[in-house]
């Protein structure tokens, strides 16, 4: 047996295959692990001024990337963009949203938009940090794959 580093993307494939050999196993009704992925940016005057990445997988949006440039924080660009995250999701189908976020991040930022904390992990990465792990129900959306990837959301900062 040999144990080799292998590209990411190859790799996920073999391991998504075999772990959808082993759900159709134990339980012919779950539904095939598919990724979607979305990937929402804002731009002010043609300049990139933040973004959102999430992956839908089993009716959850998870949650991956949030930042918002410096300049434009603090005005709600930050959870506009969560928002249209979310009802793109719902959209879709999607049920629940879950991130992780670290203490020195934004826990506040999330809790204020709705989601809970369901755990931690302390003393990560350092001592006196902590991971978080938030989620949050979605409200059912219509579903719809048809979604515009370019769309202009009504944003003002104040």
């Amino acid at each position: 047996m040999n144990i080799i580093e292998l590209d990411l993307a190859q790799n996920q494939q073999e391991i998504s295959r075999l772990l959808e050999e082993h759900s159709r196993r134990m339980d012919s009704s779950i539904p095939p692990y598919q990724r979607e992925v979305i990937s929402l940016a804002a731009y002010e005057n043609g300049i990139f001024v933040g973004g959102i990445t999430g992956e839908l997988v089993w009716n959850i949006l998870n949650v991956h990337l949030l930042a918002v440039d410096p300049r434009y924080r603090g005005h709600g660009l930050g959870g506009t963009l969560l928002k249209e995250l979310e009802a793109r999701a719902a959209g879709r189908g999607c049920k629940v949203s879950e991130l992780t976020t670290m203490s020195w991040q934004a826990p506040h930022f999330y809790q204020k938009q709705g989601y809970e904390i369901f755990g931690e992990i302390k003393d990560c990465p350092n001592e006196g940090q902590t991971k978080y792990y938030l989620q949050k129900q979605l409200k059912p959306g219509s579903p719809s794959k048809e979604v515009p990837a370019l769309r202009t959301i009504p944003f003002k900062l104040h």
